[in-house]
């Protein structure tokens, strides 16, 4: 048993879900290299480092057929999690209060193990221990995550780090270590102001980096003892010697040169293409890459570097790129996150368009291309081929198994249970995708009573308790007054609750009746 206090004992690590870590998300990248991994909804999963629960808990509520074990060092954190675990009923997880030199050898089997900002902020004997782990413990067709920081871009980001590890080590405090280090940052980046050199540059940029940052982050970031990053061959390199291999990215756009420009694009294929591993230290040498969240197999597994279109036909897609424009014939789609793409074929536009309007829900590659138009076989493969150039692009998602949300409001909208806890603690919630959804004050009273026993006009009456309460204001639309009499705000409120209630549709946030 860990029985030592840690630095997150003292300044806790906010515990947030991490979408690309799930294992239906880790399953969907497997399939594109030909890894058949377990099924999410009936499989067995590790957090390696796993805070408060925050990632493991959502998993464990949305996939009850599933198994779930979190283990962390720090027992403030580990006794967190399991208020919100009795608070939810939940009998598929346990969360264990163990230093991950701890685990042994009857651990058991886990086809799915995650370790998020672990692996570079602890001492290499941890990092061995981490990757033993997966040795040891994953099923024979399992997924490991892990999350590190890497280089080339750290070289960049470690000069401030030293900095500020260094300046902070001469307070004990850590509110004044934290304040001595951001502004001994914030006097370097001043005296250099006015020459434009390289080192000024990135002292101005870090100095921008750091002031967006939260002081929790900055801390575990920068102030703790252990920040070792890796180059991605290293890492490579240690997953072979424990028998393990890269799969892929969790973020399988970062895998693909074609995302460069054509002239870039073409000498990486010359550099690396006879080796993905090659390939993928020159992509991040071009990127000057600062983190990466690698996905890791056995090293017997045989995978298949060779995408095909023929892998896109049997997914379902999903996908919130809108159109950002046309000039003749060629049409550009763009995400909220930046992730963009042109096409020319009237059925690729027609898809997305279709996979657009049916955001966030996941449609069937075949019934997008009957949405699209149709065809024969030569229709179906060009379009599969243009879909999975989409989402080598990141325009276009992908999943193997249908979800448990829906954007159809039904006559006693339901919110999953965690959501509503979450509702009735604050204003950050975690939807059915696994990831944190700021609400504002409607949309929050409105979360926490969707326990699918209330229909529409019961919502309203609880809505109305928490307006005659003052917990809760309306505005009237034109002039952005508050509403202060009755009847007007009941004449108001019924739009406003569809308006809210297909909201939360769109955030994923609405339980399907049959789920």
């Amino acid at each position: 048993m860990a029985e030592k206090h840690t630095t997150y004992d003292a300044i806790p690590y906010p515990s947030n879900p991490f979408r690309q870590t799930r294992p239906e998300r880790l399953a969907a990248v497997a399939k594109l290299f030909g890894l058949a991994a377990p099924p999410a909804d009936n499989c067995r999963v590790l957090e390696i480092g796993c805070s408060m629960g925050g990632n493991l808990i959502a998993m464990a509520q949305d996939l009850p057929g599933s198994r779930f074990v979190g283990i962390d060092a720090s027992s403030r954190q580990i006794a967190e999690g399991w208020k919100t675990i009795d608070a939810l009923g939940l009998k598929n997880i346990e969360l264990k209060h163990l230093d991950i030199l701890d685990v042994g050898t009857d651990f058991g089997e886990f086809d799915y193990v995650v370790s998020h900002g672990v692996f570079s902020w602890v001492p290499a004997r941890v990092q061995n221990k981490i990757l033993e782990i997966c040795q040891r413990h994953l099923a024979p067709k399992g997924v490991g995550y892990i999350s590190y920081n890497t280089y080339p871009g750290w070289h960049i980001r470690g000069i401030v780090r030293d900095m500020m590890f260094y300046r902070s080590t001469h307070f004990a405090d850590p509110q004044a270590r934290l304040a001595q280090a951001k502004a001994l940052v914030g006097f370097v980046a001043e005296a250099t102001k006015g020459a434009d050199t390289p080192y000024q540059r990135l002292l101005q940029s870090e100095l921008k980096h750091i002031t967006q940052m939260e002081d929790y982050y900055l801390h575990h970031e920068h102030l703790e003892e252990n920040n070792q990053p890796l180059y991605f061959y290293d890492f490579a390199a240690k997953l072979a010697v424990n028998g393990l291999q890269y799969l892929g990215d969790a973020d399988f756009s970062t895998m693909v040169s074609t995302n460069f420009s054509p002239e870039v694009a073409k000498k990486l294929h010359e550099l690396g293409a006879h080796d993905i591993l090659q390939m993928e230290q020159y992509m991040d040498f071009v990127r000057c890459r600062y983190f990466r969240k690698s996905l890791v197999c056995r090293s017997a597994v045989r995978l298949n570097r060779t995408l095909t279109p023929a892998v896109v036909r049997d997914l379902l897609l999903a996908s919130d790129a809108a159109s950002a424009g046309a000039s003749g014939d060629t049409h550009s789609f763009r995400t909220p996150t930046g992730h963009s793409i042109t096409c020319r074929s009237p059925a690729t536009k027609a898809a997305l368009e279709c996979l657009r309007a049916e955001w966030p829900m996941p449609v069937a590659f075949r019934d997008v291309l009957r949405r699209a138009g149709g065809g024969d076989e030569r229709a179906e493969e060009f379009l599969a081929g243009e879909m999975l150039t989409c989402m080598a692009a990141g325009v276009v998602e992908w999943r193997l198994t249908p979800v448990r949300f829906t954007t159809a409001v039904a006559a006693t909208p339901a919110a999953t249970p965690l959501a509503r806890l979450q509702a009735e603690r604050g204003y950050k919630v975690t939807n059915m995708r696994g990831e944190s959804v700021t609400l504002d004050e409607i949309h929050r009273q409105t979360l926490k009573h969707l326990d699918g026993k209330r229909d529409i006009r019961a919502l309203s009456e609880s809505l109305m308790s928490a307006l005659k309460r003052g917990e809760l204001v309306l505005q009237r639309e034109a002039e952005k007054s508050a509403v202060n009499d009755e009847g007007e705000m009941r004449e108001l409120l019924g739009p406003a609750l569809e308006k809210v209630l297909a909201n939360l549709g769109k955030k994923a946030l609405l339980l399907r009746e049959d789920a």
